[in-house]
């Protein structure tokens, strides 16, 4: 396995190269966990299968930002131009959670962007985090301007007592029951490029099922002319990551009671990616 460190004035990321491919390269993009460890991991799974990937780092690296706070678009923006002047034509971006938005309103601002695969995504922008409190800023910014966001309901969170409560990692209560901003709504039919939805039905995070159904209504709705699929899985947890280590049965009771689903699922969900990015997006 070949990588390459990449530290740019407003950005950093890790490289992971396929010798004589460039005609194709993901960028990949993780959650509101921020840095680079769980990226990696992700990039580090396509290029073990002859896929290109850029591990890129949005926020809580040497050149970012501490918090999930008014992350500017022009970061990827950034990698993006880094990656063609090193050769890559076409590029793709992924996006896990949080970061699915951000992958989002990229592959709007940046046509160059001509495919994404989102998982347990969220069909509205949503409000920044510092210090694990609501910013009453938005997380993605674009031109020092703040892109519209739908703010938590509630302005507090006491993370333990959830914890205890529902004896594993789950935090439905915050992300539920919200008032959308209409603003906030992702106008998803702008990329321009095949999309590629993945949901969990027992997501303990966000109800991202039902996200992934609204999305896919309204590209339907704006007669969106590009491949685009919504795949949901039965067990699997909110962390759709094919390399995500047994660890995660500690604190999510659907990967601790199905651990061989989940495992099952991983596969079929890495093989789902690879066909999109090798045979739908061309």
């Amino acid at each position: 396995m070949y990588t390459k460190n990449i530290s740019e004035k407003i950005w950093d990321g890790v490289l992971y190269p396929i010798p004589d491919r460039k005609d194709k390269v993901v960028v990949v993009i993780s959650g509101s966990e921020g840095g680079l460890k769980y990226t990696r991991k992700c990039a580090q799974y396509l290029q073990d299968r002859g896929i290109p990937a850029l591990a890129l780092g949005y926020f809580k690296t040497q050149n970012t930002q501490k918090y999930l706070d008014r992350v500017p678009l022009e970061r990827i923006g950034a990698a993006i131009k880094w990656l063609n002047q090193n050769g890559y034509q076409k590029i793709a971006v992924e996006g896990i959670s949080k970061g699915t938005e951000y992958a989002f309103a990229a592959a709007i601002q940046y046509p160059i962007i001509s495919c994404v695969i989102a998982k347990t995504p969220s069909w509205f922008y949503s409000e920044g985090m510092i210090n694990k409190k609501p910013s009453g800023t938005s997380c993605w910014s674009y031109a020092d301007r703040e892109l519209p966001y739908t703010p938590y309901k509630k302005r507090r969170f006491h993370m333990l007592k959830m914890l205890w409560k529902k004896k594993e990692f789950n935090i439905l209560e915050v992300n539920t029951g919200k008032t959308v901003n209409p603003e906030s709504v992702i106008p998803i039919e702008k990329i321009q490029g095949p999309i590629l939805i993945l949901s969990v039905e027992k997501d303990t995070i966000w109800p991202s099922k039902e996200s992934g159904e609204n999305l896919m209504k309204r590209l339907d709705e704006k007669h969106f002319p590009y491949a685009h699929k919504h795949i949901s899985y039965a067990h699997m947890s909110h962390m759709m990551m094919e390399y995500f280590g047994s660890e995660i049965r500690y604190f999510i009771k659907s990967e601790r009671e199905y651990p061989g689903e989940c495992a099952k699922e991983r596969i079929e969900m890495g093989n789902a990616c690879v066909q999109w990015i090798e045979k739908v997006w061309i």
